[in-house]
């Protein structure tokens, strides 16, 4: 045990510097797999350290700021925090060598290295050093979180609503070392297929749900329903946003309010992240900074007379996500947003009014506000999108990503006048410390 402490010491010191310093150096000793995981709880512990850096105060962007950056730019929250990095966010007009860009980017790369690592050193055990069973759970949980860090890196740094695009992401599936530093962007065909494959995987190895703080094949078929929803893949993402509300691995909580007040007991949670007194602190939970981070906009307007509207924000502060009775977690996936998947998959292919509105209604009655009164597919389309700003709102970019998806933001943001501004700019420290990269594979009007 005491190499893989040393092994995952080592690469949360190497992946806290930047990209370029990860994949520059030779691989040091401590990296070569029969140095590192000898047996099943090497491999255990390093499956947990992909975990741990989601939720590590050298990581906050991945717990933090995958609600802070989304909201700024959606304009549910009015600022990231101080300074004019931050500002960039909130107007809409990020510069490509914004810190925050850069940090932002290392976070998603960082797990995808971390699960990389459990897949290959975990694959070379043989069935004497490890159960096969638990081998292809840790496998199968390592697959998903490849997946789920490649999606929102895809959902940030890459065309994700054009999958004919070339702007999709730099892959990795391998560990960083020198010899893999230098890869060129994908397609974001590329890229989703990438991705459902991590995915398919995942459903079929990884273990069954048991707790809201692991993966899980219930957590893969949810993200792999709102990958196909991004894909515009509508009935395919309402069929299987189905089976998990059908699945009986977690119900829907009885009041909106009991969703945030429970914390890890909450039964409608599919992942979040793992938070208790002793890692609520100011070291490793950021989120106890979250103060005055909600202004006047659309969203405020919106949420005037929602009943969920005192238990999500009051005056300029937070209050769902940064919830101190429930020790301030991260939700990634809950069962209510399967319910809105499934009713804009229907919505958007061609199933009929009542058949949409079921899942939505479910929501809206269980939020207090009753019944959609839409006569129209059109309508009713407007009525999923307010129900996802409401409900969803803070969680994980959900409001921004439903405003490009319905071709609202730039209505809704007036700073944001082109598509461009969908995503950020490549940060620069990936065009230079790349060699396969140039200036000319930078995102369109970040040249």
């Amino acid at each position: 045990m005491k190499k893989i402490a040393i092994y995952i010491t080592t690469l949360f010191f190497l992946t806290s510097c930047e990209l370029t310093d990860v994949v520059d150096v030779d691989p040091p000793n401590n990296l070569v797999a029969e140095n590192v995981v000898k047996n099943e709880n090497d491999a255990k512990a390093l499956l947990n350290g992909a975990y741990t850096t989601i939720t590590s105060r050298t990581n906050p962007f991945y717990y933090m700021y995958t609600e802070l950056i989304p909201s700024a730019l959606a304009g549910s929250m009015s600022q990231t925090g101080g300074g004019n990095v931050h500002g960039q966010f909130s107007i809409n007009d990020i510069k490509y060598d914004n810190s925050y860009v850069k940090d932002y980017w290392l976070s998603f790369y960082k797990v995808m290295d971390m699960a990389n690592n459990s897949i290959v050193l975990t694959a070379e055990l043989s069935d004497e050093e490890i159960s096969p069973n638990n081998k292809r759970e840790i496998i199968g949980e390592a697959h998903f979180l490849r997946a789920m860090a490649t999606f929102d890196a895809l959902r940030y740094y890459g065309q994700f609503f054009d999958e004919s695009s070339k702007y999709g992401i730099v892959l990795r599936t391998e560990p960083s070392n020198f010899v893999t530093r230098d890869k060129a962007r994908s397609t974001v065909a590329e890229s989703y297929a990438q991705i459902l494959a991590d995915l398919d995987i995942a459903i079929a190895d990884a273990p069954d749900y048991t707790v809201s703080y692991r993966a899980s094949k219930t957590a893969a078929k949810a993200l792999k329903a709102k990958v196909l929803l991004y894909q515009s893949k509508y009935a395919e993402a309402a069929v299987l946003a189905d089976e998990v509300i059908m699945s009986g691995s977690t119900s829907l909580e009885s009041t909106f309010e009991n969703v945030f007040s429970k914390g890890l007991k909450s039964s409608e949670m599919i992942l979040m992240t793992y938070r208790d007194e002793n890692s609520d602190n100011i070291d490793n939970n950021r989120k106890r900074f979250y103060t005055g981070r909600v202004g006047t906009s659309w969203f405020t307007s919106l949420m005037t007379s929602d009943p969920r509207k005192p238990f999500t924000y009051s005056g300029a502060n937070v209050l769902k996500t940064n919830n101190v009775e429930v020790f301030r977690p991260t939700y990634f996936m809950r069962l209510a947003e399967m319910y809105l998947i499934k009713a804009e998959g229907l919505a958007f292919s061609n199933a009929s009014l009542e058949d949409a509105s079921a899942p939505l209604n479910v929501i809206r009655n269980r939020a207090g506000i009753g019944n959609t009164t839409a006569t129209t597919i059109d309508e009713l389309k407007d009525d999923i999108f307010d129900e996802i700003a409401r409900e969803l709102a803070f969680e994980n970019g959900s409001e921004w990503f439903a405003a490009i998806r319905f071709n609202k933001i730039m209505t809704l943001k007036p700073t944001v006048t082109s598509s461009n501004q969908y995503i950020l700019p490549i940060p620069e420290e990936e065009i230079n410390g790349n060699g396969s990269i140039t200036l000319a594979d930078q995102n369109p009007g970040y040249e």
